[in-house]
């Protein structure tokens, strides 16, 4: 009976339920920082990255999916660093993180992923920079927008060098991404069995 209730969700619309998913995942984590008053901190390019993940599922937009996944990608590596500093753990963490990527991937192989998205991932990571730095506090960092990563003070003095290899880093991460994604993604497709 499961499996026949799963068949129809997927026949109606097969991106019905991963698309949900990730967004409620992501609704669960702006519940999480509303509950502990830090809401600034669903701005994090990663939880935006689940959001849009679940907005390319539910709208059949590849590119949405495809920033979200390149945004989540670094972000599981960031959230591992913060959690071995002391960083606090939320299972709606774990949601964004891990179910986000999941569905990420999962989207790019059954959505696409489109060519020259890594630019315009660069170009909203800057912007969400922006937004991060005029909505968070200092003590929340979102984005990295306030002050350089603790412990990195040594490395870059300056907030604003921090930023400027932040930002050149990123978009060179992004395309590397991209290019290993749709390799992946053509692979998945040649191979199918």
């Amino acid at each position: 009976m499961n499996t026949i209730l799963m068949d129809s969700l997927f026949s109606t619309d097969r991106r019905l339920v991963p698309g949900l998913t990730a967004v409620c995942f992501y609704a669960a984590h702006v519940w999480q920082w509303a509950r502990l008053r830090r809401l600034e901190n669903v701005l994090w390019a990663c939880h935006i990255g689940c959001l849009l993940v679940g907005l390319g599922w539910l709208m059949d937009w590849p590119l949405a999916n495809s920033i979200g996944l390149l945004w989540l990608l670094p972000g599981i590596c960031c959230w591992a660093l913060y959690l071995v500093g002391g960083g606090a753990f939320f299972w709606s963490s774990l949601l964004i993180h891990v179910g986000g990527n999941l569905l990420g991937l999962w989207g790019a192989i059954t959505l696409g992923f489109p060519a020259a998205t890594w630019w315009k991932a660069g170009l909203g990571y800057v912007a969400l920079i922006l937004i991060s730095r005029r909505l968070s506090r200092v003590a929340e960092n979102v984005n990295f927008s306030r002050q350089v990563w603790t412990g990195w003070e040594t490395r870059f003095p300056s907030h604003r060098r921090y930023l400027a290899g932040l930002v050149i880093g990123a978009f060179a991460l992004f395309f590397a991404m991209e290019q290993l994604l749709r390799q992946f993604v053509l692979e998945i497709h040649s191979n199918p069995g």
